[in-house]
């Protein structure tokens, strides 16, 4: 993994995709040059008044890094009026990949994402198809409008589609429903999204034996491990075919706490405490 960068960088697009949902563009390529499916990126807001950085997990690098953000507190909605032209600090890219283990020579592969998790799966999906001959079926869970379902039927075989919303989508429920419905097997999983739906695909995932990836969505302070605020509890797994990141002393609980931007945001589902 290549040392995250930090600079100041050009916005080329900031626009909303659906209501609520922005994505914003930048001209990064020390950033998205060396990033890979899973990892994100520190937006640091102008002006100082916000100190902290927002983590936000990286959606594309083709040509430019892309972002995917909702405007849903002050600081994702000032990042929400700033214009293309303009120039951020961002740093990155940052964390665990969804391929960053040993060994990995799976070639079914299922996506399972739900609402701002669903940009960082269509990064992962695209890493997927550089290494060649990969089958992915993709299973997407929208709470009103879908979007970036066209990025998906681009390098996916079969893509699921469901909304909360009566007639936004193909099947009106959510996706831990759509898997139910339309779900088989494969070889390798990954999910990204709420927490309740990362743990209903583990279970989902478990009881068919597929291996499953989840990406952990957990409040940071800095982004890089220094502050200890974005910390999970995990469970040591003894599996050497699922290789594990971070610190391996459980407690007297067999709990061990690690940090999710460092040690994550991607771990596998039954590794995690859920």
């Amino acid at each position: 993994m290549q040392k995250a960068v930090r600079g100041k960088y050009t916005i080329t697009q900031n626009k909303e995709i659906s209501p609520g949902i922005f994505e914003i563009r930048f001209n990064a390529p020390e950033i998205y040059g060396a990033a890979t499916g899973g990892q994100f990126v520190n937006v640091y807001l102008p002006g100082g008044s916000m100190l902290l950085p927002r983590p936000l997990g990286i959606a594309g690098a083709g040509g430019g890094l892309t972002l995917v953000y909702a405007a849903i507190g002050a600081g994702t909605e000032a990042l929400s009026f700033i214009k293309e032209g303009e120039s951020i600090e961002l740093m990155g890219p940052f964390g665990e990949g969804v391929f960053d283990f040993p060994g990995n020579t799976a070639r079914e592969i299922l996506l399972i994402g739900g609402g701002l998790g669903i940009p960082p799966l269509l990064f992962a999906a695209r890493k997927m198809k550089e290494r060649g001959d990969v089958n992915i079926t993709a299973f997407l869970g929208f709470r009103e409008d879908p979007f970036y379902v066209r990025g998906f039927k681009d390098v996916c075989g079969e893509v699921f589609v469901c909304s909360e919303t009566e007639g936004a989508a193909g099947f009106c429920g959510n996706v831990t429903e759509l898997l139910e419905q339309e779900g088989t097997g494969g070889e390798l999983a990954l999910a990204c999204g709420p927490r309740p739906m990362l743990e209903a695909a583990a279970r989902w995932c478990a009881a068919r034996d597929i291996p499953l990836r989840v990406s952990l969505e957990e409040r940071m302070g800095c982004g890089y491990g220094a502050c200890a605020g974005c910390t999970a509890a995990t469970r040591q797994l003894n599996d050497a075919a699922r290789p594990q990141n971070g610190p391996n002393m459980p407690d007297a609980n067999g709990i061990i706490m690690k940090k999710v931007c460092v040690h994550g945001p991607v771990f596998w589902a039954d590794e995690v405490v859920w």
